[in-house]
């Protein structure tokens, strides 16, 4: 049975009727997360106390009413920063549900947005956000749930959306990085090498490493950590058991798998899966 941490405490639920829409309700004192990425939508309301947030290289600190933003896939790190106790809510919106609101929220379809700033300080913006939260919390009526939160994803877009800059060239890199990111995605039971992922690339270890970290943004070990983990959510939504998903996936036993979740989403596996059953 895993110790339960006073320090560090959230809720995580799943709103069906919005698409699937993930929402986390944390209250960290002593939280840090390792470099990882989201495959969603990341929105992060502070309410009281600090977070620290380094994307893309540059370090930025949320307080009180400002919002992070994280694009879907952006590697990202953080946690607590300063003495108080940092609560937050979190909104992680899927990439097919979040496409279809660009696409029906106008009268035309909006290009899906680029957010270029991490933390977006825009008070009225956080107010909605956090009422949308609530009404979502408390599972009010489904017609002021989504129209909050569709109310909020409006404005997101309108005052703070940019056009997705163009990729940076990776020259022939990003077919050999595909091929590799395939073999650990078929192999994520296994303890993978260097070498062995270097010869699947046709690189040599040197080159294989920092044309990987160019491409994903993150060198292979965490990569492989972030894949093992996507798969245990896949594996835990279906309704395995944590034991059974820790090993399929590669990690040692149940508490490896545990400490993993728990240090990049801020609640376990069990949570999790609890939400969604």
């Amino acid at each position: 049975m895993p110790r339960r941490d006073k320090a560090n405490r959230a809720k995580f639920w799943v709103d069906h009727d919005l698409g699937g829409l993930s929402l986390l309700r944390a209250e960290f004192g002593t939280m840090s997360f390792p470099r990882h990425v989201h495959s969603e939508l990341v929105i992060a309301v502070t309410e009281e106390g600090a977070g620290r947030c380094v994307t893309r290289g540059v370090s930025d600190v949320g307080t009180s009413r400002s919002i992070m933003v994280f694009n879907p896939g952006e590697p990202h790190a953080g946690g607590v920063t300063g003495n108080a106790t940092w609560r937050y809510r979190g909104l992680y919106v899927a990439d097919a549900t979040f496409t279809e609101i660009c696409e029906t929220i106008g009268e035309r379809p909006v290009t899906t947005p680029y957010f270029s700033d991490s933390v977006v300080r825009d008070g009225q913006l956080a107010d909605l956000l956090v009422r949308a939260h609530l009404a979502l919390e408390a599972r009010d009526a489904r017609l002021t749930r989504e129209s909050l939160f569709l109310a909020g994803i409006a404005r997101l877009l309108q005052r703070h959306g940019e056009p997705r800059p163009p990729s940076p060239n990776a020259g022939s890199e990003r077919a050999p990085v595909r091929r590799v990111l395939d073999y650990m995605q078929a192999n994520l039971a296994f303890d993978l090498s260097i070498n062995e992922l270097a010869a699947c690339a046709g690189l040599s270890q040197f080159h294989f490493v920092r044309c990987f970290r160019k491409v994903t943004g993150l060198p292979p070990h965490a990569c492989l950590t972030q894949l093992r983990l996507d798969q245990a959510r896949r594996l835990l939504a279906a309704g395995k058991s944590p034991t059974d998903v820790a090993l399929e996936v590669g990690f040692y036993d149940q508490s490896h798998l545990i400490k993993h979740f728990k240090r990049t989403y801020g609640i376990t596996p069990g949570q999790f899966a609890a939400a969604l059953a």
